[in-house]
């Protein structure tokens, strides 16, 4: 309305004041197109809804649970104890180890057995001592690297162990009647988990933690875009396998999965069988 028009209406409005006509009161009309005009920007409605804010929600927390646990499995990783490997056998370390000797038969603890220390590059003696009483030995500031240990009594069998120093009893001797010269390597141990088998079980724990942390960002971005429902939560559920900080991770992707559930309507795809 422009200002000629605004007068007029004015004028009339005091024309109908003093002739003593109250005036009527315009109806505000408001048209359907200024509707349209006003709530949409290009050619997206522009609507909040509670729904929409609750996907985001849900879509943020999985991300989050996500982005612990690819944390997680980066720490799993630098905390690899693969560099141990290398340094088991540090010629600087030096240790303290001791053991027992038994009789085969009997399972009685045997005095006075000769037990040598035997470097194996060289194959000289380095060091000699005898079972006490008790049947235990001890050798002191030994270098943690593979050595022989040979064990002698008469009228027994000799017990040649090839072995790498640690610090703790080492595993009992068994003596049995005879004149043979048994050897034994326990640094190739067939049983239990060796050091090799916890880097590689570390090793991948680590790995399938960031990649179930990747999966779960490819869940929360599937949440924003509300395609297909049951796979964002296959996704989802996945992603659990992060262990984001052990619990707290996990606990957040659950809360968002939680989210998805009542605004499943909001899908493109919501079928869940």
């Amino acid at each position: 309305m422009d200002i000629n028009e605004r007068r007029d209406a004015l004028r009339a409005r005091v024309r109908q004041k003093l002739s003593g006509v109250e005036p009527e009161d315009e109806e505000l009309v408001v048209k359907e197109s200024e509707i349209l005009d006003s709530t949409t920007q290009g050619d997206d409605l522009v609507i909040i809804e509670e729904s929409n804010g609750v996907l985001a929600l849900a879509s943020s927390l999985i991300f989050i649970g996500s982005i612990l646990g690819i944390i997680t499995g980066l720490l799993l990783l630098q905390g690899n104890p693969a560099e141990l490997l290398d340094q088991s056998f540090s010629s600087d370390e030096v240790v303290d180890f001791y053991g027992v000797v038994l009789e085969a038969e009997s399972g009685e603890a045997i005095e006075g057995v000769t037990i040598e220390l035997i470097v194996i590059e060289t194959g000289n003696v380095q060091n000699t001592t005898q079972t006490n009483s008790y049947g235990y030995y001890e050798f002191n500031e030994v270098e943690s690297k593979p050595h022989i240990l040979r064990v002698s009594l008469e009228s027994y069998n000799t017990i040649e162990r090839t072995f790498a120093p640690e610090r703790a009893t080492q595993t009992p001797f068994t003596l049995s009647k005879g004149n043979a010269t048994l050897e034994e390597d326990s640094t190739l141990s067939t049983t239990g988990w060796s050091l090799e088998n916890a880097v590689a079980l570390s090793t991948g724990i680590a790995l399938v933690t960031i990649a179930a942390g990747i999966v779960g960002l490819n869940a929360a971005i599937n949440v924003r875009r509300a395609t297909n429902y049951r796979r964002t939560q296959y996704l989802a559920g996945f992603a659990l396998f992060s262990r984001g900080f052990i619990i707290f991770g996990p606990f957040l992707i659950l809360c968002g999965m939680g989210l998805m559930i009542f605004a499943r309507d909001e899908f493109q795809n919501n079928e869940v069988e």
